[in-house]
Parts: C-alpha cells; sequence; structure tokens
C-alpha cells in the first residue's frame, strides 16, 4: 500500500536504505510528487519525480521494485 504524506524507508528494490515521502499536489485529479532522500529529514542527497495521477504512482513504485516501511 502506498502512503501519501507519511516518511518511508525503502527496504527492497532500487534505492533500497533510501527515504520516500509522497506528496498529493492539487491538481484535478490529483497529480504527486515522490520525493527521496538517503535521511529521514530530507537533507542529504534528496531528488524527486512526478506522475500523473494515482495509477501512475503505482507503476512508479513497480518499477523501482520498492517495499516501503511507512513510518508513522
Amino acid at each position: 500500500m502506498i502512503e501519501i504524506g507519511v516518511v518511508g524507508r525503502i527496504t527492497e528494490g532500487e534505492e533500497v536504505g533510501r527515504f520516500v515521502f509522497v506528496e498529493e499536489l492539487p491538481d484535478n485529479p490529483p497529480s504527486y510528487l515522490i520525493h527521496t532522500a538517503a535521511d529521514r529529514d530530507f537533507k542529504i542527497s534528496g531528488g524527486d519525480s512526478w506522475v500523473e495521477d494515482f495509477s501512475s504512482l503505482v507503476e512508479f513504485f513497480k518499477e523501482g521494485r520498492w517495499t516501503v516501511e511507512w513510518l508513522r
């Protein structure tokens, strides 16, 4: 399951060990920014990607073979 607005740690797939945060943008329908970084505060070695809708977000996670531990 992909959490929106929650920091997660990538535990499997590409970028294992990095942190991820998915931000929903106020488009209609919503688009998403996927932020990644080496640290939980997103200050070290960060980057982001944009996808146009939720199905594209799911595909993005599948392509990276990401398993994420969501940190609440």
